[in-house]
């Protein structure tokens, strides 16, 4: 009578270790794909802002005195990467073999002006959605913004 009220036990324990394991699983994927989503985020964020940084270098050495380079500016300049214009062919060349992509940039000279000996400064948006047309991304569109003071 010993030995089956042990095997009675057992039994039951599989059942709970199933139950249990059935519980667990989910939440366990949910922890590590959240966690693999999110790093992706992340690296993704970063590339925008790398992007929008590498572009800047090159919009601030572009003022109304850039002879040699000629200027970019101070009307607002936008498009994708890749879109054929100096700008996207400049960026697809760069970061995506000479592809196109769906990555909008945006260059805006905030103090309206394009003369670095004046203080003019332009910003730089990377973006997932089109800027000029998105008036407020969802959550899930990621941007990269930097401002920078114009050199020439």
């Amino acid at each position: 009578m010993h030995c089956s009220g042990i095997r009675k036990l057992t039994r039951t324990r599989t059942g709970a270790v199933s139950l249990e394991f059935a519980f667990v699983m989910p939440i366990f994927i949910l922890i590590i794909t959240s966690t693999f989503l999110g790093g992706m985020w992340i690296h993704q964020t970063q590339q925008y802002a790398a992007i929008a940084k590498f572009l800047g270098r090159k919009a601030i050495v572009r003022g109304a005195m850039a002879e040699k380079l000629g200027s970019w500016g101070p009307s607002t300049m936008a498009g994708t990467i890749g879109d054929g214009t100096e700008i996207g062919t400049l960026l697809a060349d760069k970061y995506s073999n000479g592809k196109p992509l769906d990555i909008y940039y945006q260059l805006i000279w905030p103090d309206g002006g394009n003369n670095g000996v004046s203080g003019h400064r332009v910003e730089i948006t990377i973006s997932s959605y089109d800027p000029s047309v998105v008036l407020s991304p969802s959550t899930l569109d990621l941007s990269a913004s930097v401002v920078l003071q114009l050199a020439h």
